[in-house]
């Protein structure tokens, strides 16, 4: 599970890199969103960091420690490499401090929602909200058949003769 919410992590960073003033992100998440891809283009971790709301910076932070790295290396050896262009989007909506904008995933041809935040009157993507509805969406794990410590496999139902 670890890996896979790592994965989402770089996934949404990569297809929501930033840069420009913060003063523009006040205006709509498009505009912050715009600002995210043009700071990742320059590699400006700490535009990145601003553009990047409390609790992604938090889900970042912990997927440092676990690779035993630093979050300025995620943002950049994992965001700045691979974002080159604006993605595609459509429907942005805003209601209250939340908003969303579908954001085009090339890889799978397909349209994923990707939350944002006002925070301190800025608006701020949300990677740890997306997180939370792409593990919602998430199928669960199947059961691990149990394993016999006898002969180390699955045991396997009787069988009448």
């Amino acid at each position: 599970m670890k890996i896979y919410q790592t994965v989402i992590i770089v996934y949404c960073v990569l297809a929501l890199a930033a840069c420009g003033a913060t003063t523009t992100a006040t205006v709509s998440p498009a505009a912050t969103l715009n600002n995210f891809v043009e700071a990742s283009k320059n590699k400006d971790v700490e535009m990145m960091k601003k553009l990047l709301s409390k609790g992604s910076m938090e889900a970042v932070e912990k997927v440092a420690v676990a690779k035993n790295t630093t979050v300025d290396k995620i943002l950049v050896n994992n965001v700045s490499a691979s974002l080159k262009e604006m993605p595609e989007t459509r429907n942005e909506k805003i209601e209250g401090d939340t908003a969303s904008i579908e954001v085009k995933n090339k890889i799978v041809d397909s349209y994923e929602t990707i939350p944002f935040v006002k925070e301190d009157g800025i608006w701020k993507v949300a990677l740890d909200k997306f997180m939370q509805n792409m593990s919602a969406k998430q199928p669960p794990m199947p059961a691990a058949a149990p394993v016999s410590p006898m002969n180390g496999e699955a045991d396997k139902p009787a069988v009448n003769k």
